[in-house]
Order: structure tokens, then C-alpha cells, then sequence
């Protein structure tokens, strides 16, 4: 018989909590015209007392602003500058992005503003594709130089992060990232040898991907007005490969068949520690407690990232495949997408 009425009951306690919700929104919407009325005929003393009972809950976020508003104005006519600075320090931890309005009262705007507003610093999440194109610095072949052609082309990869940003001074940040991704690329060899009459192509593929983190340190400055900012960033950064990969294949002639084989680890044969120059900029978007943001970035390898002394390593891919390393640089564009959440500590400025 119990479980028969459960349903009405529960939507009957339902409708009565929304109800008295309702009604208590209807009561602290009065308490706060009245308070206004009072401000404004200048009986300001008992405002804080009349709108304590709503600050807890009952108000809308808006009307809670203004009954803050409202509180504070009456300690500073009343020169409380203590109870003043208190409320406006609870004030601005609940509504960090404030800003201020037209027909905010002098008052009000000038202890406002006697306090840091901006954020201290924000943890941002990102990720993205990349693509990557390897710069070949001095290029190495077992064919003859005179007649073989070197090509290299870009691939796709991903790239996941989590970083750091701290204002440190207007419009101008320093950040932090960590990122694990890949960067993938092709490297393409073809040599033309004259076997006593007939003309033979010898064409040695090397798909490779490598494993890294990346950690650039950046300084950004961003730039806007309203929901939408722009910005640019600079810095440099180092990659640790965590493992590099390959796949080879090689064609010879026209009626042998390929030589194709599973990817072969050639970690070892990739300096661990590689370094880069970061470039970029973008476009983000205001949102409660920080923003999104899409920025294009350019990585510009500055060394070597094959480990020289050990190109030799791997008999197999220079005995089957007659591949060898090309000395080269990793060049990569990210397109990075990023939601950036913002920590905000008010401070009375010096």
C-alpha cells in the first residue's frame, strides 16, 4: 500500500520545496527594495542587519550583488571602513570577475579598485593536433650523392597538456605547460643506378613517430575588450623523448618485390634532451572563472635530434633497407585548444 501513494508523496514534497523556495525569493526580493528605499531616503544604519537573513540564500546572484553593493555603501557612510573592507573582500571572492558598472556608486568604485582583482593564476587544460615537418641539417645516404634525391614530408600527431599561468603584470602572463604527445614524418630516398643496360630505381622509405614530452615556458600578452581577447606568446622549450619508432620499406626494380617490415625501436638512436623556440598566438573567450582559447603554435627545433654516435646501430635498417639517418631538426605547428580555469586571491593594492 506504501509504495502505491511514494510517487504523489515525493511530488508532493517536491512542489512544497519549491514552493517555499519561491516564497523565499518573494521575501528577500521585499527586504532588498526595502533596503533600497532606506539607502535612499539615507537611513542607512540598520541596511546590513535587514539583508543578513538573505545573504545565506534566498537572493538570485544578481540580487545578492546588489545587496553587497548595498552593505558596503552603509558601512562607508557610516565610517566603518573596516566592516567595509570585510564585506568587500567577501564580495570579491565570490564575484572575482566583477566589473564595474555605470551607475555604480564613486564610493564603491574607488574601494573597489583599492583592491587586486585579477586572477594570481590559472591551471589550463589542452590538446590538439600537430604537424610535423623534419629540417634536414646535413643530409647522409649510402647511395651515391650524385644521383640519389632526398625528400621529406610532414605527418600528423596529438598533443595533450596541463599547465600553469600567473599574471605578472597587466596584460602580460608567464606559463608553463607539460605536454605528452607525437610527432610523425616520412622520410623518402631514391637512387638511380645503371645496371649494365637497364636503368634501376632504388626508392627506401622510413615512416617514423616519436614518443615526448614537451615543456615550453612561454610569456604571453593578451589584448581585447569585452568576452573576446587575442593574444601572442613567445618562449622556448625542451623535449624528452620517451621512445621513437619506425617503418621502413624499399622498393628496388620494377619485378622485385617490396621489402616491407614491423616498426623498429630506435630510441637509442635519438637524443634524449632536444630543445625548441616557441612561437604563436590566438584568440579566447571569456567564461565564469577563466576562458577558453585556440592558438596556433609554431615549434622550432633547435638541435640535432639524431644521436650520432650510435647511427650505425640498427644493422638491419642499413644492411636490408639501406637506410641511414639524416642529421636533422623536428619543426612542428600545434593547433592548441585550452580551457583555462583562473584562482583569484583579492589583495588590498599597496
Amino acid at each position: 500500500m506504501f509504495y502505491r501513494f511514494k510517487i504523489p508523496i515525493l511530488v508532493l514534497l517536491v512542489i512544497l520545496i519549491f514552493n517555499n523556495h519561491s516564497v523565499a525569493q518573494d521575501d528577500c526580493l521585499k527586504t532588498l527594495e526595502n533596503a533600497g528605499k532606506l539607502y535612499d531616503q539615507g537611513i542607512i544604519d540598520d541596511i546590513p542587519e535587514l539583508l543578513a537573513p538573505c545573504m545565506e540564500s534566498g537572493f538570485t546572484r544578481a540580487q545578492k550583488t546588489e545587496a553587497y553593493k548595498l552593505i558596503i555603501m552603509a558601512y562607508l557612510f557610516n565610517d566603518e571602513q573596516f566592516e567595509a573592507e570585510n564585506n568587500m573582500v567577501e564580495f570579491l571572492k565570490k564575484y572575482p570577475e566583477y566589473e564595474i558598472m555605470p551607475n555604480d556608486p564613486v564610493e564603491f568604485v574607488y574601494l573597489f579598485e583599492s583592491y587586486r582583482t585579477m586572477s594570481v593564476f590559472s591551471i589550463n587544460f589542452t590538446l590538439g593536433p600537430n604537424f610535423t615537418n623534419p629540417r634536414i641539417i646535413e643530409p647522409y645516404t649510402l647511395g651515391d650523392v650524385n644521383y640519389t634525391t632526398l625528400e621529406n614530408s610532414s605527418g600528423i600527431g596529438f598533443l595533450l597538456g596541463l599547465g600553469l599561468s600567473r599574471d605578472i603584470g597587466k596584460n602580460l602572463k608567464i606559463n608553463v605547460d607539460v605536454y605528452y604527445g607525437t610527432n610523425q614524418y616520412k622520410f623518402t630516398e631514391q637512387s638511380d643506378y645503371q645496371l649494365y643496360e637497364e636503368k634501376v630505381t632504388n626508392i627506401v622509405t622510413f615512416k617514423e613517430k616519436i614518443n615526448q614530452f614537451q615543456i615550453p615556458l612561454t610569456f604571453l600578452y593578451d589584448f581585447g575588450t569585452g568576452n573576446t581577447g587575442y593574444f601572442f606568446r613567445g618562449g622556448m622549450g625542451i623535449g624528452i623523448v620517451n621512445k621513437a619508432s619506425g617503418t621502413p620499406e624499399r622498393v628496388y626494380g620494377e619485378n622485385i618485390p617490396k621489402i616491407t617490415g614491423a616498426d623498429i625501436d630506435i630510441t637509442n638512436q635519438r637524443n634524449k634532451i632536444n630543445y625548441f623556440v616557441t612561437l604563436g598566438g590566438g584568440i579566447k573567450y571569456k567564461v565564469p572563472r577563466g576562458f577558453l582559447a585556440c592558438d596556433a603554435r609554431l615549434n622550432i627545433g633547435l638541435n640535432n635530434v639524431v644521436n650520432t654516435e650510435n647511427r650505425f646501430d640498427n644493422a638491419e635498417l642499413w644492411s636490408k633497407y639501406l637506410y641511414l639517418d639524416d642529421d636533422f631538426a623536428i619543426n612542428s605547428v600545434s593547433i592548441v585548444f585550452g580551457y583555462y580555469f583562473s584562482f583569484y586571491q583579492p589583495k588590498k593594492r599597496r
